[in-house]
């Protein structure tokens, strides 16, 4: 039921999706794009949840070995498991459908970018003259991103391919490839309301049998990253920006502040208001020895069991806003109740960030509020970000921290790349 229900709503979303599709153009006697599709919307991005065959396997899989596997007494996620049949199952494809986003906006950078895969860990590596801001670069298991100042010049020795092309909201726009046992893409750009330049590259193995993403580094980046590039000052013309103590996040302009109460005891909540639209601001301190609530599996588990949402095409991102990284929980019903939760943390408290709204009643899109929600930030970023930011505990942290072939080769990569 579960599988039926997903695929119709897929059918369903590829009819209502915006028809543009991924238009990469090249000037005259320019190589063409290496993966770009013009069969893929340009939008494809926004919503994306990657689940394959091998998920699928994976999934079904997970799900026999709970349900034969309970503990006695009944653990929490048991429970979960017989009061929602199919739980465990919408859990793990929920796991393997993530995406990223990053978000810059220090100094003079403001610019958000999505990568349609999961990341288990961010690391921060400062400019060699320490002028031009740090580079951001996250890995998961197989593939790895570095975003920041141009630095395209390091992969000239090792680029079979280069070019240039033109998209909507950009200039100066390149591309570079390498293609040897691994595949790796870079692009640098800018965009067309800053003067400021920046470089991505995207590089890793293609593996049809990965879960999590089986697609081409060079199809990943022309289909999705690029697309998804965009200025984030287009944010100024309906949010601002309100701050709480080390903590910012924006509201709408038209948005009031209804009420400011403590909850049970430990939850300072901020109350806003707007037509169709309900936003609460949570803080509470970090107890010792309490579970981390900002890695992506806690709000997923929360959201599957709250709304009871097992066949809901919910999508969960990880969100690195200038190098810290949150979780973001989005679960769109067109012109119905929808909502949006995005939880971060600093060294002292949990920031969960709530939107409740009906988008046949607000005056905002669901990607406005998506867009404001995931802008959030810390005036100690740099002092936060000093250490790796993990993003996973238990079998996945252990497999990455044990590769013998992927940590050098991408500790490699970072280094060329940053010279």
């Amino acid at each position: 039921m579960l599988r039926k229900s997903f695929l119709l709503m897929t059918a369903i979303a590829a009819f209502t999706m915006n028809a543009s599709a991924v238009q990469i153009e090249v000037p005259k006697g320019q190589p063409p794009v290496p993966g770009a599709d013009a069969s893929i919307s340009a939008n494809a991005y926004e919503n994306y949840r990657h689940i394959n065959k091998v998920a699928e396997h994976e999934a079904e899989l997970y799900s026999q070995f709970v349900k034969s596997n309970p503990k006695n007494p009944p653990s929490t996620f048991d429970k979960l498991n017989l009061e929602h049949p199919g739980f465990a199952k919408a859990l793990e494809l929920a796991n393997y459908s993530q995406s990223t986003v990053v978000l810059i906006h220090e100094g003079d950078k403001n610019i958000r970018i999505s990568v349609p895969n999961i990341s288990f860990l961010g690391d921060v590596v400062e400019s060699p003259s320490g002028k031009e801001g740090p580079f951001f670069a996250v890995r998961n298991l197989s593939a790895f991103l570095v975003v920041g100042p141009p630095h395209g010049k390091a992969l000239d020795t090792y680029s079979e391919s280069k070019g240039k092309y033109m998209y909507p909201g950009l200039r100066n726009t390149s591309w570079k490839f390498m293609s040897n046992n691994a595949r790796v893409m870079y692009t640098e750009f800018t965009p067309n309301d800053t003067k400021t330049a920046y470089g991505i590259t995207y590089g890793g193995w293609v593996n049809t049998e990965d879960p999590y993403q089986d697609q081409a580094p060079e199809v990943v980046m022309s289909n999705y990253i690029i697309p998804s590039i965009e200025s984030l000052a287009g944010l100024d013309s309906y949010s601002q920006i309100e701050h709480w103590g080390n903590f910012h996040y924006r509201i709408p302009k038209t948005a009031k502040l209804v009420s400011e109460a403590v909850e049970n005891e430990r939850h300072e909540v901020r109350t806003y208001e707007d037509t169709g639209v309900k936003i609460r601001v949570i803080r509470s301190a970090i107890r010792s020895k309490e579970t981390d609530n900002t890695l992506i599996k806690a709000p997923i588990i929360y959201y599957l069991h709250k709304y009871n949402d097992l066949e809901t095409p919910t999508q969960y991102a990880v969100v690195w806003n200038n190098g810290i990284a949150g979780s973001l929980v989005d679960a769109y019903k067109p012109n119905r109740e929808s909502y949006l939760r995005h939880v971060v943390k600093d060294s002292v408290y949990y920031y969960s960030y709530r939107i409740n709204y009906d988008e046949s009643k607000t005056s905002y899109t669901h990607k406005q509020l998506r867009d404001m929600i995931e802008y959030v930030g810390f005036d100690d970023a740099a002092r936060l970000r000093k250490e790796p930011q993990w993003r996973e505990k238990g079998s996945y942290k252990e497999k990455l921290e044990n590769s013998s072939v992927f940590i050098p080769w991408y500790m490699e990569w970072v280094k060329l790349l940053t010279q």
